[in-house]
């Protein structure tokens, strides 16, 4: 029997159906930081996420993408020189995209922003992609 893995958007499936008691009561093994309207886990693959709530029902998620990679001092180094990089020379959305369509990651960013953005952002790109 293989074990099930439990990533960052099984624990939004969850946490969307679910109440804020439920929800703590069925994960508090694993939960964090409990409080008022925020409940904090770190999933098996190591994100850290952050599950806002309102009048006890989900809101909305936030996570925190600190990988493996970025764990190593020497390639987070690197990968700060990165960002300073191109926050200097201001790029824009348009050669952002080209940047990672030549590293090969452009489907999965898309992937990722997808499955992180709320479906209010999801449902508003639906509806302007529609028009163009």
């Amino acid at each position: 029997m293989t074990k099930l893995f439990r990533d960052v958007d099984y624990y939004i499936v969850q946490a969307s159906n679910s109440t804020q008691r439920e929800f703590e009561l069925d994960f508090a093994d694993i939960i964090e930081v409990y409080d008022t309207n925020e409940t904090t886990i770190t999933t098996e693959c190591g994100r850290t996420l952050i599950i806002t709530w309102a009048d006890n029902y989900f809101k909305s998620y936030h996570v925190i993408y600190e990988t493996e990679q970025m764990s190593n001092g020497v390639d987070r180094g690197m990968i700060l020189k990165v960002i300073d990089l191109l926050q200097t020379i201001e790029v824009d959305g348009e050669t952002m995209q080209y940047i990672l369509q030549r590293v090969g990651m452009e489907d999965q960013m898309l992937r990722q922003l997808i499955l992180t953005a709320t479906m209010d952002d999801v449902l508003c790109l639906v509806e302007t992609k529609n028009m163009l």
